[in-house]
């Protein structure tokens, strides 16, 4: 596996606060909870899009001419949805071995006080600071997770019924992102009290009590470790990604009651060109 690239602070400024709220675009815009990392993000992107200003948000989906084959043309700032060579997501096949001494996952997540938020193309949950991981020595604060049905990641072609992602940032602003598959089951708890505070229409988003994200892991902590991007636009290739190998258990109910706020949301698979995917 190739180092991550070293990525311009403007754009990764720019990443961050598309990916924070990046699956605004034509819904309401959600409260960015990561203070440290966001009030650094903003200025960077304030800097680098001044000339914007004004000129409103570019409206993409997962249909249509504004759907994933489209987003690269929907604004030059969406260009490496096309062009990129690292995009996300990929399928899961062809892992290697990891190497023992490349410094592996320590998620430090602890219970703190949610919000939930209907951003217009996913339900997303914007968490208190407290919580990181550490990824080959590097550490990134957890700033949201949200979810995707049915998967975006595939493994030997197959999917999942949901898939969920969570996003943390680094001080220099590039991300990671761990990628926790859904399988319908038993009802999940944690997911079933998160379902119940998804606010209305014309709600603001609803603050939920202090809830442990390590809820929504799995038992085994093996996983799959690749470099690419957001899966959303703008599609920046900043991403450290960790997808763990074995799933959680929710409900038919449950991707049924997502279902019917979106019926899909997930990009297809990219091409993995010249990476490698390694397996822990």
């Amino acid at each position: 596996m190739q180092a991550p690239t070293r990525i311009p602070g403007s754009l990764v400024g720019f990443a961050l606060i598309l990916l924070i709220g990046a699956q605004q675009g034509c819904g309401p815009q959600a409260e960015d909870h990561a203070e440290g990392e966001g009030e650094m993000a903003e200025g960077q992107m304030e800097a680098e899009h001044a000339e914007g200003e004004g000129e409103g948000e570019v409206h993409w989906g997962y249909e249509g001419e504004t759907g994933p084959d489209g987003w690269g043309g929907l604004d030059p700032s969406f260009a490496v949805c096309d062009t990129g060579l690292e995009q996300s997501p990929i399928d899961l096949a062809g892992a290697i071995s990891a190497d023992a001494d490349d410094g592996g996952l320590d998620i430090q997540w602890q219970a703190t006080e949610w919000e939930v938020v209907d951003n217009g193309h996913t339900i997303q949950i914007n968490v208190a600071e407290g919580s990181s991981v550490v990824l080959e020595g590097r550490q990134f604060s957890l700033v949201q997770f949200h979810f995707h049905l049915p998967s975006e990641h595939t493994v030997d072609g197959a999917a999942s019924p949901m898939e969920v992602h969570f996003v943390h940032a680094a001080e220099e602003g590039d991300l990671a992102v761990i990628g926790v598959f859904m399988e319908a089951g038993d009802e999940d708890p944690a997911i079933q009290g998160l379902w119940e505070a998804i606010p209305g229409p014309e709600e603001a988003p609803a603050a939920v009590g202090a809830l442990d994200p390590g809820a929504l892991l799995p038992e085994g902590r093996g996983y799959f470790r690749y470099q690419g991007s957001l899966t959303t636009p703008p599609c920046s290739e900043v991403v450290s990604w960790v997808v763990m190998t074995e799933s959680i258990s929710v409900s038919q109910a449950q991707v049924d009651a997502f279902a019917a706020l979106y019926p899909m949301n997930a990009r297809p698979v990219q091409p993995l060109n010249e990476r490698e995917i390694r397996l822990h």
